[in-house]
């Protein structure tokens, strides 16, 4: 991208905000983008945003293959190493094409063996619990 054609970055405005722990003056100017929910802060950083997709557009492309090429080189549908813990073990397992692992035990076998037969018990489904929900921001889009 040529410099004449670059936008300018956004800059933050400094603001002065003194604090005293233990008798000392501390000078913060930028304290003001600790409060997330405030117009002036969700502004400065959709521009800060905006500037960044302006700037690294020509990157994109790059990116997103970059992305493709190590998802298809994850095992997306996995089982973690169960781990036996008094009479059942415990592990994870991934699903293709959800976000989450969901986090499961078996029963341990009378030999105190791990049995691929025995019924499954989802402890903790964090796809369930995320549905109806917003995706995350910093999810990349497939």
């Amino acid at each position: 991208m040529a410099a004449s054609t670059a936008p300018a970055p956004p800059v933050a405005p400094r603001k002065d905000h003194r604090q005293v722990w233990h008798g000392r003056t501390f000078v913060d100017p930028y304290y003001w983008l600790r409060e997330k929910g405030s117009p002036e802060v969700v502004k400065y950083l959709e521009a800060e945003n905006a500037y960044t997709e302006a700037t690294t557009a020509d990157l994109k492309p790059f990116s997103e293959g970059l992305y493709k090429e190590m998802l298809g080189r994850i095992k997306q549908t996995d089982l973690s190493v169960p781990t036996r813990d008094g009479h059942f073990y415990y592990y994870r397992r991934t699903v293709e094409g959800l976000q989450y692992p969901i986090r499961c035990r078996m029963p341990a076998g009378p030999d105190g063996a791990f049995r691929d037969e025995a019924p499954e018990e989802v402890l903790l489904d964090q796809n369930e619990m995320a549905k109806g929900r917003p995706s995350s921001r910093w999810a990349p889009s497939p």
